[in-house]
């Protein structure tokens, strides 16, 4: 074995240099941002290109002074619709359990009646979610070829050169340290391979400190070592927070990718918030669990509003089966997921249909929209991301207030009646108030508030 002291100094020198990293990429954005979207700024327009472009502009501001007095109209009637929703969420669990047809027939007309109620400001204001089994891709969900892709290899090379240098310079030799029996490695190489670990900035290495620091042994000297009974050589899981969900140790920061989501240049005049959010809105997107990211955001952005324009945007976050995160929406504009509650709110979807309940349109009571509830990577990349969203923005973990499902103000089911609504807001009170007193998880907060396209500019 080898010895835990020996693993951890270099391992911790590491973790240091990889922070430095983090901040020299940092201002490499900085830097890069402006001469990507300005490299074509000198050169004089085709006239034709220009009026082109001037009546775009002019097409997105109509479209977003619609969408605005959309959310302005709902904004006054967040009350009744608050009850409404209510209400009707009553309605269908008594449905569901109902027999009597009679009952059962005045129920679906007082559901039918309030989902009316509800449905008009919806159509032009959030996501439907309610889609037919097998919906698939409509277009892709990826921005043209506007530079961005350079930019984010440039950044990456200039991560990992950067790390290498650091670990050379700083005599890091990561790998050297795990090697036994005499083997060796020419210092070159592990300069290299140190680097690169480097290179790629703090996740990885708070990972490997985790997962050493959980199974860390030390060389036993012969007396301590007969002595030692054989159960205190058991290596325990790493300690649970207080309240922590069963089986949930790991609250270690993971990197969470935000680099402003799709079409982020496309949203820079529209959807512009008052304010930063303080409200978080999670949803399920009603698709099957086992579409891709690129379906949910050709699906929403192939739906059309009432002047033939496709959508711009959907959910801020959508958090597919497998655990990945992907940023939708820019967090520093608002979606069109929950009318009415869309420009003070964040919403982030569980991509999946986890409403069982067979009377509801749509539903998934026999998996043929995949899975019927979250899965544990995807609920826990969820809670991780509205555990971030409360430390970087004024929303309290209050769940209910201010992160609440979308059923709560809205004519849908969602998340569904099979999402497991506890065991979420378990998971996001754990990491939130493991990383608030985590001097490494505030420290790759802090460094996260750094990212463009998170924060509303509000003018003076």
């Amino acid at each position: 074995m080898v010895p835990f002291q020996l693993v951890m100094v270099p391992l911790s020198k590491a973790l240091g240099l990889s922070l430095v990293v983090e901040r020299v990429v940092e201002f490499g954005k900085n830097v890069l941002e402006p001469l990507v979207s300005e490299q074509h700024a000198r050169r004089l327009p085709d006239p034709g290109q220009a009026a082109a472009a001037v009546a775009t502009v002019q097409q997105l501001a109509e479209r977003d002074r619609a969408a605005s007095a959309v959310e302005q109209a709902a904004e006054h009637q967040v009350a009744s619709r608050a009850q409404f929703s209510a209400r009707l969420d009553t309605l269908r669990g008594q449905l569901l359990t109902e027999s009597d047809g009679a009952k059962r027939a005045a129920l679906l007309t007082e559901i039918g009646q309030l989902k009316d109620q509800l449905a008009t400001a919806e159509q032009a204001g959030e996501w439907q979610e309610q889609m037919p089994v097998g919906t698939v891709l409509v277009q892709p969900a990826s921005d043209p070829d506007d530079g961005w892709t350079l930019r984010t290899l440039v950044l990456q090379l200039l991560g990992l050169a950067t790390g290498i240098l650091l670990a050379r310079f700083g005599d890091v030799r990561l790998f050297t340290t795990f090697l036994q029996g005499g083997q060796t490695m020419p210092a070159w190489l592990d300069y290299v391979l140190t680097g690169l670990f480097i290179g790629g900035g703090s996740g990885p290495a708070h990972v490997l400190i985790q997962f050493i620091s959980e199974r860390k042994v030390t060389v036993p000297t012969g007396a301590v070592a007969a002595a030692e009974p054989a159960a205190a050589k058991a290596v325990p899981a790493g300690p649970s927070a207080p309240g922590a969900p069963p089986g949930m140790s790991d609250a270690d920061w993971r990197d969470i990718p935000y680099e402003g989501g799709v079409d982020r240049q496309l949203l820079e005049s529209v959807h512009r918030r008052d304010q930063d959010p303080n409200l978080v809105v999670y949803h399920h997107t009603a698709m099957s669990s086992d579409s891709t990211f690129e379906d949910v955001v050709g699906v929403i952005k192939s739906r059309t509003d009432a002047n033939g324009q496709h959508w711009l945007t959907g959910y801020n976050c959508v958090i597919l089966a497998d655990g990945s995160i992907h940023a939708f929406c820019r967090w520093d504009r608002y979606g069109s997921h929950a009318v009415g509650y869309n420009r003070r709110s964040l919403g982030i979807a569980f991509n999946g249909n986890f409403e069982t309940n067979p009377a509801v349109p749509f539903s998934n009571p026999d998996g043929r929209y995949g899975e019927a509830r979250p899965t544990d990577a995807q609920l826990r990349a969820g809670a991780r991301v509205v555990a971030l969203w409360t430390l970087l923005y004024p929303i309290q973990l209050d769940f209910a207030n201010s992160i609440i499902p979308h059923k709560q103000v809205a004519s849908k089911a969602c998340p569904g009646s099979n999402f497991p609504y506890d065991q979420f807001k378990q998971l996001v009170t754990f990491y939130r108030q493991r990383w608030e007193h985590a001097p490494s998880a505030l420290a790759a907060i802090a460094a996260f508030k750094l990212k463009p396209y998170l924060y509303a500019r509000v003018a003076a």
